[in-house]
């Protein structure tokens, strides 16, 4: 009996030795806590290595890093460690991230003997480093490359109009690995846009410097964990505050995209756990040397399709092939179950189901074309209507100013018949008495001759100077600003190209409905004794291969609730009005002239822009 129960223990213990000979322990080490995304994703990459090879079994350690980085932590970490691997043996050392790795290589001789190490997700590598500890015969890893330098041209390339970039990394040490990409690329950049280097912050001062839009600013975020206090922010906290920002973000790995970033060229960090993975098993196979470090230069371009919408930018222009995420559901994609059902009932129902879809939505597209091309063929009417009721008042004002201009030549003639004879007698002061005649017959002809054209519409489009435009128009209605105490600034500085194509009597007249909007306004603000004396600016200026043309007053402005109506058909704020101006204006402006015009208030009346395409 002894002797067949010593015989079944040795039995026993060649089995359990037989079948865990070929099992390989692997301890890693994670920088951070459990629940922190980024070494999450990296974790979960080198568990689909390490699940198709069953006899690698793995622990996991978490320094939390994150929370707690002092030397007397680490100190304490040294002693709980040691008790912790005591007893156990491991044939490999993964450490993930920098407070890993340098605690790794600081304290290896303490804690191991001869396992090799294999790190991953650290930017920077030293050979020097290991050396001094002697480790440069067990040392193998994966070095993550962000795309930084490439991140900034690409940002410039989808925002063309780019004037200042907000670069934010924070104050930790993987913020000092990253630290001499980023200087780098800021000095390539130089001169050529505004770069703002963000470290000391917080993440409600982030949040606040980007709550103003701005379409020709954004923001570069590389990192923000911890603070300039030393406080540790949650993903979902960091990812609130992307998703607010009034500014498009830019990023540079997969943990923020579809959660409020715009996208870039990415890391994809969980195929940095698969590569780690795949090393670790080459080590253990021994295919590798030592101080084997492989870059990991795989990235993927994704984007935010809600966000692309919301800033109106082009992903085209930075990548011909790219991943759109949070993109609308389709139909089918919306009515999955619901179409299952059916196909499963009847597919014949099905196909009814569709060709129905189609023929509706082909219907709807008819009807939509159709009333477009209504809506612009009734807008193409009503400015024949407009340039035909100017080409009669055009008319009856040039038969006038023919019977004016007669007794103007009379009155001229007369004149200088006196001034002739006047001159043989001598008499000063009856000559002078002429020439102040003549000076305003001359003033009343010019006068009648330059409305006389402004009031005849133009047969075809033209090029002609906008500035020129402006102040012919300011010409003709000079009395009636003059007479209302009105002062009149017209402001060109800078500009370079003010030549546009488009109808110029048109164009006149739509600045005359904005101008008499605002001396309407004036007039009233100052019989209410709200200001003493009228104000109107023009600036007219150049960006962006445009003309830009803004009309400021200081009439006290539009009523909010009034300033969506502004521009439509009819819609009136004066007692008398008849609401065609502004529409006219608005027509003229972008149907007819391709340009653009909008209105808003300042803090002393209403600024009208309108914006009009360069004739080069």
């Amino acid at each position: 009996m002894k002797t067949f129960a010593l015989f079944l223990m040795v039995f026993t213990l060649f089995f359990h030795t037989t079948l865990y000979a070929d099992e390989k322990k692997i301890l890693i080490i994670n920088s951070y806590h459990k629940g922190f995304q980024w070494s999450d994703d990296i974790l979960s990459g080198m568990e689909e290595v390490f699940y198709n090879n069953p006899d690698i079994t793995t622990n996991i350690l978490y320094m939390d890093s994150k929370r707690i980085s002092s030397k007397e932590y680490y100190d304490k970490l040294l002693e709980l460690y040691k008790l912790q691997l005591r007893n156990h043996d491991y044939d490999l050392i993964v450490a993930v991230d920098k407070f890993a790795y340098d605690f790794l290589v600081e304290y290896y001789h303490e804690l191991f003997t001869d396992e090799p190490i294999v790190f991953t997700g650290i930017e920077q590598f030293e050979v020097e480093d290991v050396q001094r500890k002697g480790l440069d015969d067990r040392v193998y890893g994966i070095l993550e490359r962000r795309a930084i330098p490439e991140t900034i041209p690409m940002i410039a390339h989808m925002m063309p109009n780019l004037k200042k970039l907000y670069i934010v990394n924070d104050a930790s040490a993987n913020g000092d690995d990253s630290e001499p990409f980023i200087r780098q690329a800021m000095n390539e950049h130089k001169g050529q846009f505004e770069i703002e280097y963000i470290r000391q912050s917080t993440l409600e001062e982030l949040e606040e410097r980007f709550s103003k839009p701005n379409d020709d600013e954004a923001v570069f975020f590389i990192r923000f964990y911890n603070d300039k206090y030393g406080n540790l922010y949650k993903n979902s906290q960091i990812a609130s505050m992307i998703n607010k920002s009034a500014l498009p973000v830019f990023i540079t790995d997969t943990l923020f995209i579809g959660k409020g970033a715009l996208g870039g060229k990415l890391v994809p960090i969980k195929n940095v756990g698969v590569a780690t993975g795949e090393m670790a098993m080459d080590v253990l196979k021994n295919k590798l040397q030592p101080l084997h470090v492989k870059t990991m230069i795989e990235y993927q371009y994704q984007f935010d399709s809600r966000k692309i919408n919301q800033f109106e930018l082009s992903p085209h222009a930075a990548a011909k092939e790219f991943e759109l995420v949070n993109t609308p559901p389709t139909f089918f994609e919306k009515h999955r179950k619901f179409i299952d059902a059916v196909f499963l009932i009847s597919p014949f129902l099905l196909f009814l189901i569709i060709g129905l879809i189609h023929n509706i939505y082909r219907r709807v597209r008819s009807e939509k074309e159709l009333r477009i091309i209504e809506l612009q063929k009734n807008k193409h009417q009503q400015f024949i209507i407009q340039q035909s009721k100017l080409a009669e008042i055009g008319e009856i004002f040039s038969s006038i100013a023919h019977q004016w201009k007669n007794p103007l030549v009379e009155i001229a003639t007369i004149a200088q018949e006196h001034v002739y004879s006047s001159a043989e007698q001598g008499d000063e002061q009856s000559n002078e008495y002429v020439n102040a005649i003549m000076v305003q017959v001359r003033y009343m002809t010019d006068t009648i001759n330059d409305f006389q054209k402004f009031i005849m519409p133009s047969t075809q489009k033209t090029v002609f100077d906008v500035s020129e435009a402006v102040e012919t128009m300011l010409k003709i209605i000079n009395h009636t600003i003059k007479y209302n105490y009105i002062d009149v600034t017209i402001d060109t500085q800078g500009a370079r190209n003010l030549k546009v194509s488009g109808y110029k009597n048109e164009f006149m007249q739509t600045l005359l409905n904005i101008v008499n909007n605002a001396k309407e306004q004036i007039k009233e603000a100052r019989e209410a004794k709200k200001i003493k004396r009228g104000s109107i600016a023009i600036k007219i200026y150049n960006h962006a291969k445009k003309v830009i043309i803004d009309i400021y007053d200081n009439g006290g402005g539009i009523a909010p609730e009034q300033l969506p109506h502004i521009f439509q058909a009819y819609f009136t704020t004066k007692e008398h009005g008849h609401g065609i101006g502004l529409y006219m204006t608005k027509l003229i402006i972008e149907d007819k002239m391709g340009g653009k015009i909008r209105v808003s208030n300042t803090e002393e009346g209403a600024c009208f822009t309108i914006i009009l395409g360069n004739e080069t």
